[in-house]
């Protein structure tokens, strides 16, 4: 009996030291999101030291999940935390992604890579898939829906800011508490000239920045365009001093009415309308439109 029981114990731990174990994890931070609007895709790993995780892209993760047009990246963290007491490492991937398309969506299974460094093999370990809902955004109150297509850019990037203004206030009023306590003679300070920046100028450079990154190549054309239209409207809100960024197509025409001349005016609302159709109605434009697109938004800026 009790040699069967060491046999045992030796048996385990050869195997554990032999076939090193790694965890996965994988979770949203919701499970119902609005159309448009960002969710948290979150990867846990947790494996020996002597495995090395290679990168992957999400984009291999989403790609069969009814095609890669229904989700758009916003951002990415990785954060990696060592514990010499237990030997281990523990990886966190985290996934901001945006929802393109009402319904069930799937991110499938798929295979992240890594090596054993005691042998330099590779191997594969599989991550579960997982769902999640995207339902449209309620209607707002007092507004008529006239059958074109709604800006939802606002609904995208719009967050809650209200705790980080909580904080500064407080933050402030800390500041303002030492500075009145603090019995200092006052110092003289020149005041620094103020820079002022072309908003012309400041726009075709970012314009030039956005066609180096290269997208149409590699086939992110709603990225492109996101990035496109914001430009447009941040010149147009500096120029005219009006919300561009967060009015719809159709307020924005209205507000620029009595600033800018009728045909461009008409021109900016085309623009924008087909900007929109390669952003959230799920068609993909030929490339020479693309760089027709592109070509109008410098006569916009010029």
């Amino acid at each position: 009996m009790k040699k069967k029981l060491i046999i045992s114990v030796l048996f385990f731990l050869i195997t554990v030291f032999v076939y090193p174990q790694i965890k996965t994890q994988t979770f949203l931070n919701k499970k119902k999101v609005f159309l448009g609007d960002f969710f948290e895709y979150n990867i846990l790993l947790q494996y020996p030291n002597n495995i090395s995780i290679k990168n992957f892209d999400i984009y291999e993760v989403i790609k069969d999940t009814s095609g890669v047009e229904n989700f758009i990246l916003y951002k990415k963290e990785n954060k990696k935390y060592k514990s010499f007491l237990s030997n281990k490492t523990k990886e966190k991937f985290k996934f901001y992604i945006i929802a393109t398309q009402l319904g069930k969506l799937k991110l499938n299974e798929f295979e992240i890579k890594y090596v054993d460094l005691n042998n330099n093999e590779e191997k594969t370990i599989i991550i579960p898939p997982i769902e999640i809902e995207v339902v449209p955004y309620p209607k707002p109150k007092n507004k008529k829906f006239d059958g074109e297509i709604i800006d939802i850019k606002k609904q995208i990037w719009v967050k809650n800011y209200i705790g980080i203004a909580l904080l500064l206030i407080i933050i402030m009023g800390i500041i303002s508490y030492i500075i009145y306590n603090y019995n200092k003679k006052p110092i003289r300070l020149e005041k620094a000239q103020p820079q002022i920046l072309d908003p012309k100028e400041v726009a075709l450079k970012k314009l030039d920045e956005l066609w180096n990154k290269n997208y149409i190549e590699k086939g992110y054309i709603k990225e492109f365009y996101l990035e496109l239209t914001e430009i447009v409207r941040w010149y147009i809100e500096q120029k005219y001093e009006i919300n561009a960024l967060e009015l719809t197509t159709e307020e924005l025409f209205l507000a620029l009415k009595k600033k800018v001349f009728k045909n461009y005016n008409i021109k900016l609302k085309s623009f924008l309308d087909n900007a929109d159709l390669a952003k959230f109605a799920k068609y993909v434009p030929e490339k020479s439109e693309i760089i027709k697109d592109f070509e109008i938004s410098k006569e916009l800026i010029e």
